[in-house]
């Protein structure tokens, strides 16, 4: 490829490189839980997808492969995190179970009546 080709075809898949490295900074972004950033990379990255074309151009392919898969490694990660929330939140449970079982037993409370 001419570097004139080249030139050419670069605006072209600019957008596409773009995507390709949003995904991988909302990768980096779900591992280190920065959830207030990725909400705003996620705005960013639904803008720029609205802003392409139907048709990618053909030159754009090797950026999308690349976003597509880390898009599966976004998911992956995602769900990592899921299960790992999920496996926290029976702990959680299983702990407040275990201390309950520690509680000493309450002694009923006595009402008083009054009559009058």
């Amino acid at each position: 490829m001419s570097s004139a080709e080249h030139s050419s075809q670069q605006p072209q898949t600019a957008p596409y490189e773009a995507l390709a490295r949003m995904i991988e900074r909302e990768l980096e972004l779900i591992c280190t839980r920065d959830y207030d950033a990725l909400k705003k990379l996620k705005s960013e990255r639904e803008a720029l997808i609205a802003s392409l074309p139907a048709t990618p151009p053909a030159s754009a392919r090797p950026a999308l492969q690349r976003a597509a898969l880390m898009n599966k490694r976004l998911e992956i990660e995602i769900l990592r995190l899921r299960e790992a929330l999920v496996l926290d939140a029976a702990n959680v449970e299983r702990v407040s179970r275990t201390a309950r079982g520690y509680t000493p037993p309450r002694e009923p409370r006595r009402h008083v009546e009054a009559s009058a």
